[in-house]
């Protein structure tokens, strides 16, 4: 494999990570109502429940969502949206998330490193992109949804009942 595929490799999110986010967002929006199903979230989102429970699986294990058994039971987030980073979803998905290989010395040693001038480059595009996806939260993707798609999101509406009680 040469350099430049090598590179081209570790800038891609995966579609694992993808729809991880995605998945994310689904049931961030409906956090406050009961847990949803492995085979309604793969419907909506439209993906296969085998690679969806292999998802879920991951997201369990890192602590971004909670599976309950049962007649009710399903999925559902572990914590509310505004505490998990884009970031953090990302970055608990794939195994390596750098702009390229050189930024990872562990992995991918490069005996440049030292006297390489472009490093420098490279070192503050992948900060610019760690702090943008740290500074994201699932709400701030709610919010740009509810935008995009111009309708009320549910969780940002019962927000605004909760904030609309406390006054």
């Amino acid at each position: 494999m040469d350099i430049l595929a090598e590179s081209w490799e570790t800038m891609q999110i995966s579609t694992k990570g993808r729809y991880a986010l995605r998945i994310m967002l689904y049931l961030a929006d409906r956090y406050t109502l009961e847990c949803v199903s492995a085979k309604h979230i793969a419907e909506e989102e439209k993906l296969s429940v085998k690679y969806l429970e292999h998802i879920m699986s991951q997201l369990s294990k890192n602590g971004f969502v909670v599976s309950e058994k049962g007649a009710a039971g399903g999925y559902r987030l572990a914590e509310a949206p505004e505490n998990f980073s884009v970031g953090q979803i990302v970055r608990a998905m794939e195994s390596d998330f750098t702009l390229v290989p050189c930024l990872n010395q562990q992995q991918s040693p490069c005996p440049q490193y030292d006297t390489c001038t472009t490093v420098e480059v490279w070192k503050l595009l992948q900060e610019t992109i760690d702090e943008l996806m740290d500074n994201l939260t699932l709400l701030d993707l709610l919010r740009m949804q509810q935008e995009k798609l111009d309708k009320p999101s549910l969780y940002l509406t019962y927000l605004l009942h909760q904030n609309n009680r406390n006054e």
